[in-house]
Parts: C-alpha cells; structure tokens; sequence
C-alpha cells in the first residue's frame, strides 16, 4: 500500500460499504497477498534458470499486455500534459532499479528473507520514522514499542541468521553470472560482507527507494489522473527501459544454472506477472474504496499476512533440509515475530480510546453507581520505558528486591563470561556450566517478580493484595531443588558403582569462580538463611487491659528463602566439586564425585523440605499454630452473654498476614459491639492481622431459617462443652512480659 496515502487523495475516493461487504474486499486482499507471497517464492525458482533482468523484463512485458487492453492509458481519461511523460519515464527508471536490487535480493538471501525486508510497509516504517525524530501526539507508548521491535527484528535479521546458502558459490545455482552480477559482488565484497548479508543490505536500500518512488507516484498520479492509469503508464515504460540491458544480458549470458522446461518457465513467468504485478495492485485499489481506515488496515495486515504466509512457505519448503538453502533459523524467526508485532503497533489509531466504567453498587434512590475509567482491554498502555525506570525504582527501594537484582546482575555477568571463554576456548564444561548459571537466573528472575509483585497494592480482585505470590515462588524453588536433588540423587547412585573417567581440566576454575560468586549471593541473601520454615515466633506482652500481642511468622519470607536455597545448593555445589577435583587429581579417587554428589544431594533435601512443607501449608490455609489458635478462640466462651461459637477459620495469607473469622452466637440482651470488640482483640491475640466477627442472636438464626430453610452452621462450640486448660506460666499479672524463651508450652 502506498505510504503517503494518508496524506493526500486520488481519485479513488472512499465509499463506505456494509460490513459484510467490506470484509468481504478484506478477504480478497488477504488472498492476493497470499498469491503475492507464493509468486515470490517463483522468482527464487525461476531466477536459477535465467538472468534476473531477464526475468523481470519478461514479467514487465507480460503484465503490460494485460494492463493496457483493461486501463487504456493513452486513450482513456483526460488527456496527458506536456511534461507528463519525461515524469513517467524518471518514475519507470527508479521503478526498474527498485526492482532489480529486489530479484537480486531474493536470489542472495532467499524467498522468505526477501519478504521480511522488501514487504515491510512504507506505512509502517514511516509511522516507526516519525514517532522517533518527532514524538508529541505521533509518539504513543505503542509506536515507541513498533519501533524498537523494529530494531530487535533488523538486529537479530543481521546478526542472529546464518543462512546456509553463504558457503555456497552463489554463480553455480544462479543463471545470471554477468557483468551487472560482478558489480554487485564487488560491491559486496568491498565491505566485506557473505552473500546473505549483502542480500540483506540489497533489500533495504531498495525498501527506501520504495518508499521515497510511492510518494513521488503518489504526487504523479493526481496529475496523470489516477493511480491505476499510472500504474499501467510505469509498467510498460519499465519494460522499456529493461529492454537494452535485458538484450545485452541474453547476448552475453551462457547456459548455466538450473534447467527447467520451456513450458514449466513460461507457466510460473505468467504466474509470477499476475500474482506479484498485476492482482496485488488491483485488490489494494478496491480494497481503498470499500474498506474503512484503508491505509491503516492494509499497512498492518498486508505485512502480517505477507510475513505468516513467507514463514509457513518457507517452513514447507525448506524446512525439511537442516543445511538447505536460506533454512529457517533462529534469527529469522525473531524477527518475523518482532515484524509482526511492530506492524501492528505502529499502525495502532491515535484515536481517544472509548471510557468505560465499572458497577460498584445501587445509590439510595435505586440508580446504578460506576467508576469512571478506560473501558476493559482498552487500557491506556504506558511507555516501555517508563515502566521499566519504575520497576527499577521500585526494586531498588526494597531491601529484598535490591539484594536479589545485585545478586542476579553478578550472576548474569558471570554466566555471560563463562559462555564467552567456553565458546573461545572450545570448552564444553564451561559452556555446560554457563547453562547451569542461566538456570540459576531464572531462579532468581523468578524471586525478583515475586518479591516485586508482593508489594502491589491490592485491587478490586485481589482485596489481600499479591502477596501470596512470594509464598508460591517459595513452593516453585523449593520443589524445583527437591527435583533436581533426587536426579543427582539417582545418578549418583549409579556412578557410585561404576564411577566413570572425568575430565578435571578447568573444573577447578569453574569451581572456585562459581564458589566465589555464591559466597557474594549467601552474602547478599544471607539475613534470610536462617530459618527455612516451620518455625514461629512468639511475643506476648500482657499489659493492663490484659492484651495479647503474637507473631506467627511461619518461617518468615519464603520466597527469600527459596532465593537463598538456591545460592547455597549452588554453593554446596562448588565446595563439593572443589574437594572431588583435588582429591581425583591428587590420589586418582573417581568414586569421590559421586559420593560428594550424595552427601550434596541429601543436604539440599534436608535444607528443602521445611520450606517446602510450610509452603504448602500456607497455600492449602492451614491452621498456623493450631494449638495456639484453639486455645484462644475458647475464650471467646469465656465473654459474659456469649452461647457459643461457629464457623472459626484461621489461615496464613502470607509471612505477615493472619486472616480469622468466626461467628459468635449471644443472648438477646447482650451488647453486639461490646462482644465483637472483645471477640477481635481475642482474634488478634491468636495472631490475625484481619479479623471478621459475625455476632448472632436468636431473632437472626429464627430468620435466616425462614429465608432459608436448609441453612446450617458450621462446627459449633457451645459453652461448657469445652474445658479450657491454663498454660504453663503463661499468666495474665500487670506489668509481666515474656516471650517464647520462657519455657512456656501450648
């Protein structure tokens, strides 16, 4: 689609269409970029057989016999200007030369590398252009996005692929090994880029020219009288200034290459005319005539249906060969995504997204109450950049957080040299080791988020906040080192009878580097090591209203201590491999590595489990201190006109946070607020840091079972069902203070 079609108009003026027929003439410009596609895929076949020159100048041809009957350039419409024509023959010369570095690009780097590069809307790089040098109202958080995903496509499209065509003399599958050849190689070879790369480097300089040839044909074609009569005008005035070269090419051109049959060329030349020349140019001109936003709408799905259809070809077509020509790869399939995503990014509408609302309840009057705000997935999106400058912010103003990034940047750094010297030096321990280290940074990725996450404030959803997710990454690490701990496990215990020949050379070195920076991490970490679950702390201070203060701490911050858990399997690890290393090289004792792999394996279990015991028991709302709990909660049958009591619940939401809720069952003469207080502060004397007391009296249980008939409590203590023993030294005097260190028990 032409790239400045937002800017001015021609006289295909915009007729606005029901929507069943307007996607209908979407569909159609889905399937002619299809065909488009599959016509490119030709060009690669053909331009084995001959010279490429030759064959667009045989394209060139075929699609001016069809154009010219159908357009009628010269005779239809208003008459030409004087001066029209030297314009048209300019725009048909920088049409042949956009179009030649084009075929060429596709003999050098393939079919689907081609599409990537030269199919990429002008639209789209002119939007990813402006919204960088200009910003203001063209510089939304979505096109900053479309363009940086631009960059990662060309960088990994550079850099990331190795085409496998690049070792191969390109003149022995190619038929067009002439002078203009040796200028490109040449060219080439002057900068001392492979063929591919020169390929690539061919495509973008020809998808610039494209851009600036479409705004010179926009300008000419108000002048000629419409695009469609230009487009005929160009193409037979790039037939005729193909024609010289294409004689001089067959002239001096000899029989190499790949043959095909006269009547198998001739069938895919008159496809690749129709498909690539003729049908694509028609069904954008209809497209912009029925279909709404027309520029927008073809800019982003011509290039995402141009790019899924190149990548599903080229996946059929090559991708059986591991070494085949222009194979898939790595770096190509980044960048077909990153294409993907920045087309439709930065062809994303600057329009004011619609607002929206969310029901919070019914006023007095019966009128329904919202909340103003973006209607839901129409969020207004925030800068990438923005976001991260403030989730750095926000990890560097935690303690926790700012200890695991400096951890984890070390780490990175260290597994980045590892990957660098294993690579330079061929050695596979060390990049086997680089691998391991990645490993251990996703680890602390994943403590990172957590204990980011941990700190969001609750939401209309989530009213208790995100905390439990520093509980879960707890139960994530300690089940992932449990994992790993039974496969060192077993295989140790294989090679503890059949111990195999190891290679120590450079083991000792990647040991103690390793065990250097796991000493910096337990350094880092080290404050959370000390307590791996199941234990709790208390604190009661009785003083002269009687009042309860308790920590259940249940083994503090679990996710800090599965990040902890990690570094010191890790650094086990090191010590472990430093002792077996010396004493194999010292005394030749083999059966020492498995047997420290053992001894290391038991550890990390014996270290796990109570984290991953009392994870579990925070995640399935587990009683915490279940004695502690029962003795409390029968006080409340202690409280003057109190019955009984009902549905008493009491759970863990995260290291800090106790959640409790009971209902109370009272006379009808007793006081609802005096007992609902004191039933609280009973509550928060067990621990709970949020408590909901339900007080109920005989009229309530009458009419909840006229409402509802089948209604029945939960477990129900009455008073005096119930004998409440006194605890050990845990007397309520004036002025006394103890705390778990006093020898008391529950």
């Amino acid at each position: 689609m032409l790239a400045h079609d937002f800017v001015k108009k021609d006289d295909r003026n915009f007729t606005p269409t029901q929507s069943s027929r307007s996607a209908s003439y979407f569909v159609v410009l889905v399937l002619t970029k299809i065909l488009r596609c599959i016509g490119v895929f030709f060009v690669d076949i053909l331009a084995k057989s001959s010279h490429i020159v030759n064959l667009l100048w045989l394209c060139k041809i075929i699609c001016t016999c069809i154009l010219f009957p159908l357009q009628k350039p010269l005779s239809a419409g208003k008459s030409l200007k004087r001066g029209i024509m030297p314009m048209v023959l300019k725009l048909s010369l920088m049409n042949s030369v956009i179009e030649v570095f084009w075929f060429y690009g596709i003999t050098l780097c393939g079919p689907l590398r081609s599409v990537l590069v030269f199919e990429l809307s002008s639209t789209v790089l002119l939007s990813a252009v402006v919204s960088f040098f200009k910003g203001g109202n063209m510089s939304t958080p979505s096109k900053t996005r479309g363009f940086f995903l631009l960059i990662v496509g060309f960088v990994a499209l550079f850099l990331m692929d190795r085409d496998g065509t690049i070792e191969d003399p390109h003149h022995t599958t190619h038929a067009h090994h002439s002078g203009l050849n040796h200028l490109f190689y040449h060219l080439i070879g002057l900068f001392g880029m492979a063929d591919h790369k020169g390929g690539l480097c061919i495509l973008l300089i020809s998808l610039l020219l494209r851009t600036g040839y479409e705004t010179s044909f926009r300008h000419l074609a108000v002048e000629v009288g419409g695009a469609k009569r230009l487009h005929t005008l160009v193409t037979a005035g790039s037939a005729v200034c193909l024609t010289p070269v294409a004689v001089l090419s067959w002239a001096l051109s000899s029989s190499s290459g790949a043959s095909i049959g006269y009547f198998h060329y001739a069938a895919l030349l008159v496809i690749i005319a129709v498909f690539v020349f003729v049908l694509d140019f028609y069904a954008e001109s209809i497209c912009f005539q029925h279909v709404a936003d027309p520029v927008m709408a073809a800019a982003r799905w011509s290039s995402v249906t141009m790019f899924s259809c190149a990548f599903g070809l080229a996946y059929l077509w090559y991708g059986s060969q591991n070494l085949g020509d222009h194979a898939l790869t790595g770096g190509v399939s980044i960048t077909v995504v990153c294409f993907i995503l920045a087309s439709i990014s930065l062809t994303h509408s600057n329009q004011p997204k619609h607002r929206g609302g969310h029901f919070v309840g019914i006023s007095n009057t019966g009128l329904p109450l919202f909340t103003y705000g973006e209607a839901f997935l129409q969020r207004t999106s925030k800068s990438l950049m923005l976001f991260m400058k403030e989730t750095l912010n926000e990890i560097l103003m935690n303690n926790d957080s700012r200890r695991i990034f400096w951890f984890l940047c070390v780490n990175l750094g260290f597994c980045g040299v590892e990957f660098l010297y294993g690579f330079w030096t061929n050695s596979l321990g060390l990049i086997s080791d680089g691998f391991h280290m990645l490993f251990d940074c996703s680890a602390l990725v994943m403590g990172l988020v957590a204990s980011v996450m941990a700190r969001w404030p609750p939401t209309r959803h989530f009213t208790f906040g995100f905390g439990r997710v520093e509980i879960l990454s707890g139960f994530i690490n300690a089940l992932f080192l449990c994992v790993i701990a039974l496969f060192i496990l077993i295989e140790a215990l294989e090679r503890l009878f059949d111990p195999p020949n190891i290679n120590t050379d450079r083991l000792l070195f990647v040991a103690i580097s390793g065990l250097i920076v796991n000493l910096f991490g337990m350094y880092s970490l080290g404050e959370h090591g000390h307590s791996h679950g199941g234990g709790s702390s208390h604190g009661h201070s009785h003083g002269g209203g009687g009042s309860h203060g308790h920590s259940h701490g249940g083994g503090g911050n679990a996710n800090m201590q599965g990040v902890f858990l990690h570094v010191l399997a890790d650094t086990l690890g090191s010590v472990f491999v430093i002792i077996s290393t010396l004493l194999i090289q010292w005394f030749g004792w083999v059966w020492v590595d498995p047997l420290c792999s053992l001894i290391l394996s038991l550890l990390i279990i014996g270290s796990v489990y109570p984290l991953l015991v009392s994870s579990i028991s925070t995640l399935l709302q587990d009683v915490p201190e279940e004695e502690e709990f029962e003795y409390h909660i029968n006080e409340i049958l202690e409280i003057e006109h109190v019955e009984s009591y009902s549905n008493a619940h009491m759970w863990q939401h995260k290291s800090d946070i106790n959640v409790a809720s009971v209902h109370v069952q009272v006379k009808e003469e007793a006081n609802a607020q005096m007992i609902r207080h004191r039933v609280s502060n009973i509550l928060k004397s067990t621990g709970a840091t949020h408590s909901t007391v339900q007080v109920e009296k005989k009229t309530f249980a009458h009419r909840i079972q006229q409402v509802c008939p089948g209604y029945k409590a939960g477990y129900t203590v009455v008073r005096g069902s119930v004998i409440r023993e006194k605890k050990h030294d845990h007397s309520h005097h004036h002025g006394h203070s103890h705390d778990d260190h006093s020898g008391h028990h529950h």
